[in-house]
């Protein structure tokens, strides 16, 4: 009823032009629905938003009334209702795949007949045509509220305003797509975009919330790459007033700022779960690429380059998630094959106790079904990693001091996993239904080599990891040269790898020589290093290098000796114990060369 009420003002832009964004800060006109303080205090966007500079005195009090009303209705009613659909369905289909594991007919299955009929008698009410595209066309309006407010306004936003529309249309649009046909949903593209911009990064301070938003562009407004039935209808993903071409290329704020705000985006997600982090990065990775291929953008990724701090948390995150999916994956894979060795022995199959083999055929839909996300999105990854470092200007800032190491160790990790625990030689039945593709892995993994070969820092930190294994690249290189994997110039950029770490290694001798006395003071706390660039803790009045503090604060942002909160922006730098340890290196090596 409150959606309807609210319905004559929707399409007319000079009525809903009078909804004042200040009735949520006047206890008085909302009574208490959006109270900023007890035990039923509603968050807002900012932590500690601005109040209103005047007194609540709309020039129309009916239409604001109507509008917040109905949109805290449709946090209470609405949005549960959808998420409750969500959990029927989740219910329903493990109650399938238990009964199935069993032996049974999943259909007839009990247990699944009861949440298979809770499903059908909800669908009935929050299904219905005019619920459905009623709660659009107010997502819609909301979003226009969200951007013609000026950042004051904003900030005093309730929180779930933002959820509660990245909920409505990406439920919808798991849901019943084909309800979105025809409906204008162009607001909620603007003001995602908006609030996703480095200049909001700070209001939205969610990192869940964060994460919502970048799934709404990926499930609405990515051009689908097949025109299934199920898909997104065109009219939502695409602009009318620019001759039907995606939002994602026709929007210019989206121009200038969606690829830089999806690579901060991706880093963040490090701290939404873990595994929610994997679903949000594999969904960015996406848009990433599709905004890469197009020359819309490609002006904003050269930016990148220019933004240091939130490159580092991507690729962070990149790195991260590189690490977590080789090793799983792997894991899982052995796992699979001894389950399929053990099924495909009958006799040896039948002598399993019944229960035991329910309790390892459960098991084993779990890890297959593990093991074909984390697979998907471990290529996405390593395509991703593969196709940014074609750019010589991203590839520089993976050179970088706080970045060039943990690089090196990710790189080398995969490829002993991949080719060290012989991952082209395990064999599963049917790999691609699991994704996995150790050739194309393999592919990819040396073209991202080849391109950095290059690199005097990159081979100077291949000289300090402990993953380097001269013989494990030899043993990828024949393979590359035996499948064909790569061009004759990645495959000869790859081949020359070892040779110039070979040398790499004897600057590292010296150095480790020249320094082996070093004072203590000089030498990094946690890692036991020279120093390359001393900076000052404020929090512990400690010493560290910048690249080692770095590394830390990007997955736990506490100082490590006191617990402390820390972040990059406090850490100070310390040019006179950089000159004492200049002097003292530069003292070593007259006497090594008078010696």
């Amino acid at each position: 009823p409150l959606l309807k009420l609210w319905e004559p003002f929707l399409a007319n832009d000079k009525k809903a032009g009078l909804i004042d964004p200040d009735f949520v800060s006047s206890p008085s006109d909302h009574g208490g629905l959006y109270a900023t303080e007890g035990d039923d205090a509603i968050p807002r966007l900012a932590e500690n938003p601005p109040s209103p500079a005047q007194p609540y005195a709309p020039k129309n009090s009916f239409i604001p009334l109507c509008f917040f009303l109905a949109a805290r209705s449709i946090h209470l009613s609405v949005i549960p209702a959808l998420d409750l659909h969500e959990s029927l369905l989740r219910w329903s289909s493990r109650a399938y795949h238990d009964a199935q594991a069993r032996g049974d007919n999943g259909r007839t299955d009990p247990d699944f007949n009861r949440y298979l009929a809770r499903v059908l008698a909800h669908e009935v009410t929050i299904f219905s045509p005019g619920l459905l595209s009623d709660s659009l066309r107010f997502s819609n309006a909301m979003s226009g509220l969200l951007l013609r407010i000026t950042d004051d306004e904003l900030a005093r936003m309730p929180e779930h305003f933002i959820d509660d529309l990245c909920d409505c249309v990406t439920m919808m649009s798991h849901s019943k797509p084909e309800a979105m046909r025809g409906v204008d949903v162009a607001n909620v593209f603007k003001v995602v975009v908006k609030l996703l911009s480095p200049s909001y990064a700070k209001l939205v301070r969610n990192y869940n919330l964060r994460a919502k938003l970048g799934d709404v562009l990926h499930d609405l407004y990515l051009p689908p790459k097949t025109n299934h039935r199920d898909a997104v209808p065109s009219s939502v993903y695409c602009d009318p007033t620019a001759g039907g071409q995606p939002y994602l290329l026709s929007d210019k704020l989206a121009q200038e700022t969606l690829a830089p705000s999806l690579l901060l985006l991706y880093g963040e997600v490090e701290h939404t779960g873990y595994y929610e982090k994997m679903n949000h990065r594999a969904k960015i990775s996406e848009l990433l690429r599709f905004l890469w291929e197009s020359s819309e953008h490609r002006s904003a990724f050269r930016k990148i380059s220019q933004n240091k701090e939130s490159f580092i948390k991507f690729s962070n995150g990149l790195m991260n998630e590189t690490n977590h999916q080789i090793a799983e994956a792997m894991e899982k894979l052995v796992e699979i094959r001894r389950v399929q060795v053990q099924m495909g022995n009958p006799q040896e199959w039948a002598s399993v106790p019944e229960e035991q083999r329910e309790t390892i055929s459960s098991r084993h839909e779990a890890n297959e079904r593990e093991v074909k996300s984390t697979l998907l999105g471990l290529n996405k990854t390593l395509e991703m990693l593969g196709w940014l470092n074609a750019d010589p200007d991203i590839r520089r800032l993976f050179l970088l001091d706080e970045m060039v190491s943990r690089l090196v160790n990710m790189l080398f990790h995969v490829l002993m996993k991949l080719v060290g625990a012989k991952g082209l030689e395990l064999k599963v039945d049917n790999p691609e239904s699991y994704n996995f593709r150790p050739k194309d892995m393999l592919r990819d993994l040396c073209s991202i080599f080849a391109n950095f070969s290059s690199a005097p820092e990159f081979c100077l930190e291949c000289a300090r990891s402990g993953y380097y294994d001269a013989e494990l690249v030899a043993k990828a290189g024949r393979t590359c040269r035996k499948l064909n994997l790569l061009t004759p110039e990645n495959l000869e950029a790859f081949e020359s790898l070892a040779e110039k770490v070979d040398a790499a290694s004897r600057d590292v001798e010296d150095f480790d020589e020249l320094t082996k006395d070093a004072p203590d003071e000089f030498l990094d706390p946690l890692m036991c290093t020279f120093m390359k660039d001393p900076v000052f803790l404020p929090t512990s009045e400690k010493y560290m290098d910048r690249a080692t503090i770095t590394q830390h604060l990007l997955n736990d942002p506490k100082d490590p000796f006191n617990r402390k909160d820390l972040t990059i922006d406090m850490v100070q730098p310390a040019p006179q114990l950089k000159e004492r340890m200049n002097l003292w290196l530069e003292e070593k090596r007259q006497a090594s060369t008078k010696e």
